[in-house]
């Protein structure tokens, strides 16, 4: 292109056709034109002379446009144009031939005549185009109006600016003037479109309807157009100055020079463009960035139809034109069809590499048809340079997409099925319809197959397809897994479940992982609640609630159990992932539903978990109230493990939640308290005794379970609310940690200490400040602290005195209580809070001095439960040895009061009982009992022989003979007969839990020196007492001992109570007698005794129960039969044992026997106890 003339064909021949020319950036001779700028100059010049001495006015018109477009213009065309007069004259002269209409007659520019050819098409009409040259000049004059008057405007605000230059006043209105409004509506307009503000725009303009706000030139001025409202607002600091009073002084020092101020304004000017540069730069940033972001969905959008592309084209089968050998790796990357497009995208084009050449290959359509007939009319070519690039070299294979070739992906390697051998000039040219058919015979494969379907999908699939595909497939192999090993889908389905891009499937899959197994087990459950709960880690809550809590729902009423506890538990599982307004709605609902509809204990106890769970993660404080609710029904369930679980879980998550509202004490604690205080009062009004209230003990046991529960929250409350609590910063690290051990023993994680507070040093740092407070002489209390000791503590005393002493149970489950809250408060709250009110309640008044008094009082706190507690929860809860002589101390006196009144011992065993429970205490209660050994009073010692039957059956064999019998004897020769009767109990006891032979024949003696000596013959207690032991006995007494001493004076005492002359006291003997061979009638008796003790003796308690009490008399009636009955055949077997029994009648016999036994309906009843 160099040696093209700088002629132009205009000058060259006047002849030719006149066309117009097109200046365009894509020219391949830019660079040559560049180089001889100066020439063009001159060219240019003298062209646009021809074209105006020619009378191409037209032409030269757009020759002057694209010129100006361009940015070079020509001084002879600008004054031509500009002077009217030049077109007035040939006005007239201008033809009018028919031209198209243009789209616009706004302007010249916008003229678009190189639409036309010069070879059809019609004339220009150059009348029209004169008219709209004229508007254009007519709209120029109108600006330079405008310029006139805008320069006598800046005229007078320069005047006005220089009468007020450097007085800046704020807050004064001046008044505005048509030239600014005009501006600052512009300005003002533009920031509402700028910020979104459409709507206030468009009222804005409407109000302002003379301006045009879209032409900056609409305003009038012929300056700059000013920066943007904000870049003025911000720029407003560095030119407006407060005005301030001032006064000239004379000064022999210049304060600021010239030079100074001139370069501080250049300064300034430089700083204000800079920034108005820099806003223009951040508008280009965003513009930029918007462009970057579409570019990148179209690249996204771009690759996802590649890929389609691909799959297709993956699909068909490709011809290679190699060796027998040959293996190819085909990988499509390209949506473009045409060999035009593959030649444009040289970067995105797939290489094929034959034999060591690289070629471009177009890329080809998804029908296999067309690459065969691509793939034919390349063999067929005639092109040389064809032909080298498909024959030379020596590879086998070929590579497709060079990205892949280069590791990214495993190349997929295929054998050709046809070959060709180009080498030896004997090239195959196989026709398309030919190789098709011989491949659909040779490798036929149903079209209709699914698998087949499936598998041929997989080469060149993404992550999308595979996960599809899997979505697809799941389904079918779900029923063909063995049950027992279903659950190794899990992962897979929800895995697909996660990432599958339809909604239906993940629907779908879902369903199948809630139905996966038929009955899961708790290992099977929590594998699914683990994915669970990985699925909502990775969708997010959206998705759980639309996807998963559906199937959750469907589940709720299914009819195996191992599902409805599978849903219980997915609603703890997920809590803490779902929002808080579904879990206090749909996620409570269903819980709620479940407590009160489910039959079944195992349901119930995972809804009461989940329960846990969402009242400690739930923040709708409304829902308290219905937790609570909840939080009762689950105490008053009637599955123990419901209960156990509402104990360790429910309760302990509920009660956080309590204390953060404020209403662990006032509401939580009461409401136990209270359950407590209405059980008593119920109890004391159907109360037919002191000592026998019918309680409900189920329900006092388990609101007596929940305040224990409760103990460790309330001390928690309590410390860190303590008028100490603004010290803590300061000891917090410097305090030895606490020592655990001094607390009881949790019983659950969700009960320690430890875990309530959330931190060890801060639990340290509070019982340190707490014991320390309190240990003073005087401290001050606080709401908290005066709240359990003036108001819990005293009603659970009356709960105590309320509870009675018949139900052991119920008395210790108040000992635990008193014991951990004890435990938990510390021994200075104890000594300082607890102790002083116990005291006060077991002191005796005025009323109870003497044995009248009391016979009248029938009950004081002696006498109650309050002793037990007391002793076993309060003063036993420390080990120290002042404690443990508090302890002894205490049992001393209430065994002295008692037996000195006469009062029942009810309440002092019980607290033997309780103390006895814990070996360390077996020492200390045997001191109590030998120090009332040794008791100048009678009572006491009697009471003391009494209270060793417990220890007997408390403590081991050796403390029984070196400690407990040896009191025994000792108190068996008391001179005092109570004293002596008073043992027997407790000799009673040792023949039932002692196997020592030399103690027990020991005690064997005692009891027959009890029943001969004359002494006791007529002492009516004795005998009493002795037939009671006897009777309690006797079933787990030695043979010898119950055949040789107790048969034969039991019917010495039935014989002589018959001639009784006192009638109650032989009715005491007879009943008594009554239990006695009601208990013997179980242990197998020889005949002979039966014939010489049992009989006689049943037959005089016959005689007894005729007169005394007759409706008891038929049961020894039955007795006797039974007992004659057996003793008749006994004698009947014994005559005949001299004779051969007949085979056939012993046959007979065992038949007959095995009929009565096997006719009889409830064989169970031959071996309860006859009454």
């Amino acid at each position: 292109m160099a040696d093209v003339p700088n002629t132009n064909p205009f000058l060259d021949d006047d002849d030719e056709e006149r066309t117009v020319i097109a200046v365009t950036e894509e020219n391949d001779v830019g660079l040559q034109a560049a180089k001889t700028y100066e020439h063009h100059e001159i060219s240019l010049d003298a062209l646009a002379g021809s074209l105006l001495k020619e009378n191409f006015v037209l032409t030269a018109l757009e020759f002057h446009t694209e010129l100006l477009e361009t940015g070079r213009e020509i001084p002879r065309l600008r004054d031509y144009f500009s002077n009217p007069g030049n077109f007035e004259r040939t006005k007239d002269e201008f033809g009018t031939a028919s031209l198209h209409r243009t789209s616009s007659i706004q302007t010249f520019d916008s003229l678009d005549f190189a639409r036309y050819s010069d070879e059809g098409g019609g004339q220009v009409d150059e009348r029209v185009a004169v008219l709209e040259f004229e508007l254009r000049k007519a709209q120029e004059t109108i600006k330079s109006l405008r310029a006139s008057l805008t320069k006598e405007a800046e005229n007078e605000l320069s005047s006005t600016e220089q009468v007020n230059e450097g007085i800046v006043t704020l807050g004064q209105e001046e008044a505005i003037k048509p030239l600014e409004r005009r501006a600052i509506n512009f300005l003002i307009n533009e920031f509402l479109l700028q910020q979104n503000y459409k709507l206030t725009a468009v009222t804005f303009s409407e109000e302002n309807e003379d301006q045009d706000f879209e032409d900056w030139d609409d305003v009038g001025l012929n300056i700059a157009r000013p920066p943007s409202l904000l870049h003025l607002y911000k720029d407003f600091g560095s030119h407006a100055v407060p005005t301030t009073d001032t006064m000239d002084y004379s000064c022999q020092v210049e304060l600021q020079r010239e030079e100074d101020q001139r370069m501080e304004e250049q300064w300034k000017d430089l700083k204000s463009q800079l920034e108005y540069r820099i806003s223009e730069l951040e508008d280009q940033i965003k513009i930029c960035s918007t462009e970057n972001d579409n570019l990148i969905s179209q690249i996204t959008e771009l690759n996802s139809q590649r890929s389609e592309i691909q799959v297709i084209y993956n699909s068909a089968p490709l011809k290679s034109s190699n060796s027998s050998s040959r293996e190819v790796d085909y990988t499509v990357g390209s949506e473009n069809t045409s060999t035009s497009d593959i030649n444009n995208c040289v970067d995105d084009s797939n290489k094929i590499m034959v034999n060591g050449e690289s070629v471009m290959e177009a890329n080809c359509d998804s029908e296999t048809k067309s690459v065969i007939e691509r793939d034919q009319s390349m063999d067929m070519d005639g092109d040389q340079s064809k032909e080298e690039d498909i024959s030379v070299g020596s590879p086998d294979f070929v590579v497709l997409d060079t990205e892949r070739s280069k590791g990214d992906i495993s190349p997929t390697k295929k054998q050709s099925p046809i070959t060709e051998n180009p080498k030896d000039g004997s090239g195959r040219h196989l026709s398309s319809t030919f190789r098709k058919a011989l491949l659909d015979v040779c490798f036929h494969v149903s079209k209709d197959n699914r698998i087949v379907h499936e598998v041929s999908q997989i080469i060149g699939a993404d992550r999308d397809h595979i996960i599809t595909m899997l979505g697809r497939c799941l389904p079918h192999i779900v029923p063909n897994v063995l049950l027992a090993k279903r659950e190794e889908l899990i992962p897979l389905i929800l895995c697909t479940a996660m990432l599958h891009p339809d909604s239906r499937e993940r629907d779908k899959l879902l369903n199948i992982l809630f139905n996966l197994i038929k009955k899961p087990d708790e290992e099977q459950r929590q594998m699914i609640l683990t994915g669970c709960v990985a699925f909502a880690q990775h969708t997010g809550s959206a998705r759980l609630i639309e996807e998963l809590l559906p199937q959750c729902w469907e589940q709720i009423n299914h009819k195996y159990l191992e599902r409805r506890i599978l849903v219980a538990e997915a609603c703890g599982a997920l809590a803490s992932y779902l929002p808080t307004e579904i879990l206090s709605s749909l996620i409570l609902s269903m819980l709620q539903q479940m407590m009160a509809d489910d039959k079944e204990a195992e349901v119930r106890e995972a809804v009461v978990r989940s329960l846990g769970i969402l009242f400690g993660i739930i923040c709708d404080t409304d829902k308290y109230t219905q937790g609570c609710e909840l939080l009762w029904a689950s105490l008053k369930d009637s599955s123990e493990r419901v209960v156990m679980t509402t104990l360790h879980v429910f309760l302990p998550s509920l009660a956080i939640w309590a204390d953060e509202l404020d209403k662990l004490q006032h509401n939580l604690i009461h409401s136990v308290v209270r359950d407590l205080e209405e059980l008593c009062a119920l109890a004391a009004q159907k109360a037919s005794s002191s000592t026998h209230i019918p309680l409900n003990e189920a329900r006092f046991m388990n609101s007596m379970s929940a305040l224990q529960e409760l103990m460790s929250f309330l001390y928690v409350s309590v410390i860190k609310t303590g008028p100490y609590c603004n010290n803590i910063s300061n000891v917090l690290h410097r305090v030895v940690d606490v020592d655990i051990s001094q607390f009881p023993k949790p019983s659950s994680l969700l009960t320690d200490l430890k875990v309530v507070v959330g931190d060890k040093d801060q639990l340290s740092a509070l019982v340190h400040l707490f014991e320390h407070h309190i240990s003073q002489e005087w401290f001050e209390p606080w709401d908290s602290l005066n709240w359990v000791v003036n108001n819990l503590i005293p009603r659970l005393l009356e709960v105590v005195l309320g509870a009675g002493l018949a139900l052991p149970k119920i008395v210790n489950c108040l000992c635990r209580c008193f014991f951990l809250l004890s435990r938990t408060f510390g021994k200075v709250f104890v000594e300082k809070k607890m102790r002083p009110k116990f005291i006060e309640m077991l002191i005796l008044t005025d009323e109870h001095t003497d044995h009248r008094g009391y016979a009248n009082a029938k009950q004081t706190s002696v006498t109650t439960c309050i002793v037990p507690v007391y002793a076993a929860g309060v003063l036993s809860a420390f080990s120290s040895e002042e404690d443990r002589q508090q302890l002894s101390q205490f049992l001393q006196e209430i065994l002295c009061t008692l037996s000195m009144y006469q009062a029942p011992l009810d309440s002092l065993k019980a607290a033997f009982t309780e103390l006895s429970s814990t070996p360390s205490n077996h020492e200390l209660l045997l001191t109590v009992l030998w120090d009332g050994v040794m008791h100048t009073s009678p009572q006491v010692r009697a009471s003391s022989a009494r209270l060793f039957e417990l220890m007997v059956k408390g403590v081991g064999e050796n403390l029984i003979s070196t400690r407990v019998f040896p009191a025994l004897v000792t108190l068996g020769s008391d001179p005092e007969i109570i004293v002596r009767t008073a043992t027997i109990p407790a000799l009673g006891a040792i023949i039932e839990n002692v196997s020592l032979v030399d103690m027990l024949d020991r005690v064997y003696m005692q009891f027959i020196t009890f029943m001969d000596d004359p002494v006791y013959r007529d002492e009516h207690e004795v005998n009493i007492e002795l037939i009671h032991t006897l009777s309690r006995v006797a079933p787990n007494a030695e043979p010898r001992f119950r055949d040789d001493l107790i048969l034969p004076r039991l019917a010495f005492v039935a014989l002589n109570n018959n001639h009784q002359q006192d009638d109650k006291k032989r009715t005491e003997v007879a009943l008594q007698l009554f239990e006695a061979y009601s208990s013997l009638s179980c242990c197998f008796i020889n005949d002979q005794l039966v014939q010489e003790a049992m009989l006689p003796g049943l037959r005089c308690l016959k005689q007894d129960m005729a007169a005394m009490a007759p409706e008891r008399e038929e049961v020894v009636s039955s007795i006797i039969r039974e007992y004659e009955t057996k003793v008749e055949g006994m004698r009947s077997g014994t005559s005949h044992s001299g004779t051969t029994p007949n085979l056939e009648d012993v046959k007979s016999r065992v038949m007959n026997r095995i009929k009565d036994t096997t006719s009889k309906a409830n064989i169970s009843n031959i071996f309860t106890r006859k009454k």
